[in-house]
């Protein structure tokens, strides 16, 4: 019972750390869509590049695929922040910028030891995090105006994951997933008069998602290939198509020095927007704990994206994002030495992201890797770091390079197990 009492009073803490700890660094392609959409890689799955799709593992939750939950015998509880700086740079200047949040909040618990288990978690959906500012000439005159457009917030998820053996091979795995928060956008101009204070025209908008996304997976174990040694492993994802509901709340003001003078509020409009569909294949091969390496291909259909108005107003594009990466413990139950416990991990990620830019999709490649430091029995301290490129000057007309560092907690023990003995 402390223990529950202490794991719940970690989670109240945390997630009222969350809204303090401050947004992503900024990043001109939040613009489109929804934003950045995160995946549901955790901090051991980002130190091979996000792989997760068909490597399930005993001491990590699996926050991938909801089908290789049953490997998850232990309760598991795991929290993990996630710290960023971005340089763009277009043909004439760059600006650098940094940030940082709460990535995951999630635990799990076995119902029946390796054969159902099930699992709640708390993570963002998505980041909009922007600024744009340029100055025009009102015609015929000489009067400047200056306008600007920033977005900043996201949608969140809390999700419940359930995954079930159905043999020693097959797996399966439903998730639910409650998607909410909102999205808010400013759209300002300021004519400036020499003879006149700044006076700013403010159209903001606050865009709220509030309903449920549904997702399966499915994986396969095949049990000691070559030599009786190796063990190949498969897993699918999908995530079905969503029609989501949403709400759109538009105010328009006038300012004078950030002193609003005048205000007027229109109704909140409500309507909906779609999240497409996306499947997600995976194969690994492993060596007992000692090592695993893998590979795993994920596409989603922003095609058939459509914003509050019913359209695809941002062109998004069929996204495509292929994960190659691996891991190493050098000996996992050496008494002699800590570093040979510790696990070592690599991998390497190119996507064809859903967002177009010059008429030209935004590719992003990165290289990640990371280490697991044994705590404990069973727990660790995870931490994982990713460089990584994203548009092209020449195609996009701006690029983005980046630094992700991932910090992972991650404790299991034995609850809720029945005794036998008084």
């Amino acid at each position: 019972m402390y223990k529950i009492k202490s794991v719940l009073l970690g989670v109240a803490l945390t997630v009222t750390t969350v809204s303090v700890w401050g947004q992503a660094a900024n990043s001109p392609f939040t613009s489109r869509g929804l934003g950045d959409i995160y995946d549901m890689s955790l901090a051991h799955n980002q130190g091979m590049g996000g792989l997760g799709i068909s490597n399930g593992s005993y001491w990590h939750l699996n926050n991938v695929n909801p089908a290789l939950l049953p490997y998850n015998s232990l309760t598991i509880f795991t929290a993990g922040f996630i710290g960023e700086r971005r340089t763009l740079e277009n043909s004439t200047t760059s600006e650098t910028n940094s940030g940082g949040n709460l990535n995951f909040l999630a635990m799990a618990f076995p119902v029946k030891p390796g054969i159902w288990t099930t699992s709640l978690g708390l993570m963002p959906y998505s980041n909009v995090d922007y600024k744009f500012s340029y100055t025009d000439v009102v015609p015929g005159t000489d009067t400047e105006v200056q306008f600007t457009e920033e977005g900043s917030g996201g949608f969140n998820q809390f999700y419940w994951s359930n995954g079930v053996a159905l043999n020693k091979r097959v797996f399966v795995g439903v998730k639910a997933t409650y998607l909410f928060s909102s999205i808010e956008t400013k759209y300002s101009d300021i004519l400036v008069d020499e003879n006149l204070a700044a006076y700013s025209a403010v159209n903001k908008e606050l865009f709220s998602a509030s309903d449920f996304l549904f997702s399966a997976g499915l994986a396969f174990n095949q049990d000691s290939i070559f030599n009786n040694k190796i063990k190949l492993k498969a897993g699918l994802t999908y995530d079905f198509n969503a029609d989501v509901k949403t709400k759109r709340a538009q105010s328009f003001g006038l300012e004078q020095v950030n002193r609003p003078i005048l205000n007027a509020k229109n109704d909140t409009i409500r309507g909906g927007i779609t999240i497409p569909q996306a499947i997600g294949a995976g194969i690994s091969l492993s060596n007992g704990f000692k090592w695993m390496a893998g590979v795993d291909v994920k596409m989603q259909q922003w095609s058939d994206y459509k914003d509050f108005n019913g359209e695809n107003s941002d062109n998004l594009k069929n996204s495509l994002k292929i994960t190659l990466g691996g891991e190493f413990t050098p000996d996992y139950g050496s008494v002699t030495s800590y570093l040979k416990r510790v696990t070592y991990r690599l991998g390497f990620g190119y996507e064809e992201t859903p967002y177009t830019i010059n008429g030209n999709q935004v590719k992003d490649f990165g290289i990640n890797f990371g280490w697991s430091l044994p705590v404990g029995r069973f727990s660790s301290l995870d931490m994982a770091f990713k460089y990584g490129q994203r548009g092209d000057v020449q195609d996009n007309l701006i690029s983005e390079d980046y630094f992700k560092v991932y910090l992972g907690f991650n404790f299991n023990d034995q609850w809720f197990i029945k005794r036998k003995y008084d």
